[in-house]
């Protein structure tokens, strides 16, 4: 785990710089999304993302005000995101559409210095077999990080196959609870002693993708060390473990809820809305639940535009059956509001700024979870 001192020096560049501009548009179908520094350090980063749902619009989401993209962007790095072409579980037109995205970028803006990929879930799975290509020449990507990666993920009708063999620096982050896949790869006989290997950073904490941007910041920072002074430079694991541990535990920040008169409940805000997902992310903290005596594993009544809705106070999206609502502190230490493969932010009619209450169910008004594990 990251010592204080660390984490200073990780976010002593985070100050606003000037508003990067932000450009918007479309390739062979894939829209995308770049935002491009005042002064431009020659830089790029490519997110790559997960599986989503066909149904789903296409959207290149990317958020610059995130703190590891604000960081980067502020140091002069060009962030860029692509929707794919298409959604569902698509892996080799994603790698031709990402590269597509940085041939964009090296027309538009001239050849960059370095380009890392970023991915979470198939977007990890993406991000590794980018790292396997073998280059004909000089490399065109540099390095990536794979986030909680989706290594067993194959696509109907593709050839493409882990060879377990990057050809650039790879780094795998990676929650406690989904060590396995990244553990094989990285551990995987190697006959050439001399052969690039992949490195895992694990994050003590549970869940899938359950990672906040410090995290991200760690293995981006990571990442670019191992790139410019070689394998030598990554931060090495603790005495006695077998990863490096890079986790960064959320700081408790004062809280931002509105507590009511009668102690039952407090209003919270709306800070996000996954356009992908309709998942919603409220500045409720750990300790709002607390102060209202709404404990994990029992449900509260959440109100919203008039709308009542019984939502549980779980751990994560499986602490629910499929349709139903549940809310878990996030790995930034806020609050994730969301129905299990359903559109919350579509049901609650919930937009970024809006208000919403969340007021206690009394025990004796408590319906009984039956098959959950005990809360943690």
């Amino acid at each position: 785990m990251l010592s204080r001192l660390a984490l200073c020096a990780l976010f002593a560049p985070t100050l606003f710089a000037a508003a990067p501009a932000i450009e918007t548009g479309e390739i062979a179908g894939a829209k995308f999304t770049l935002a491009r520094p005042a002064q431009w350090n020659r830089r790029v980063l490519l997110l790559a993302h997960g599986l989503r749902s066909p149904d789903r619009p296409l959207v290149a989401d990317l958020f610059p005000e995130h703190l590891a993209y604000r960081t980067l962007l502020n140091e002069g790095w060009l962030v860029a995101k692509t929707s794919y072409r298409r959604n569902g579980l698509i892996i080799a037109d994603a790698i031709s559409d990402l590269d597509a995205l940085r041939a964009h970028i090296v027309e538009k803006f001239g050849a960059p210095s370095r380009i890392v990929v970023e991915g979470e879930s198939m977007g990890g799975l993406i991000a590794t077999l980018i790292a396997e290509r073998r280059p004909i020449g000089a490399p065109v990507y540099h390095g990536a990080v794979a986030i909680g990666a989706a290594l067993d993920a194959r696509e109907p009708g593709s050839s493409l196959e882990l060879t377990h063999r990057p050809q650039i620096p790879l780094i795998f982050l990676t929650n406690q609870s989904e060590l396995a896949g990244p553990q094989r790869y990285v551990s995987s006989e190697v006959t050439d002693l001399t052969a690039l290997r992949a490195v895992l950073f694990r994050v003590a904490r549970d869940g899938h993708v359950n990672v906040n941007q410090a995290e991200r910041l760690v293995a981006l920072r990571a990442l670019d060390a191992w790139i410019e002074r070689g394998a030598a430079a990554l931060p090495p694991p603790a005495a006695g473990a077998a990863f490096f541990d890079a986790t960064v535990p959320p700081q408790p920040q004062p809280s931002q809820a509105v507590m009511h008169a009668d102690g039952r409940g407090f209003d919270a805000r709306v800070i996000e809305v996954s356009a992908i997902y309709g998942n919603v992310f409220l500045n409720a903290q750990p300790g709002d639940f607390g102060a209202t005596g709404i404990p994990r594993q029992q449900h509260f009544i959440l109100r919203a535009h008039g709308q009542t809705f019984r939502v549980l106070h779980g751990r994560d999206f499986s602490s629910v059956k499929r349709g139903e609502w549940v809310a878990f502190p996030n790995a930034d230490g806020f609050t994730t509001l969301a129905r299990n493969f359903a559109d919350a932010a579509a049901s609650a009619r919930l937009r970024p700024g809006d208000t919403v209450s969340l007021i206690r169910i009394e025990a004796s008004q408590q319906t009984p979870l039956k098959n959950q594990p005990p809360p943690r």
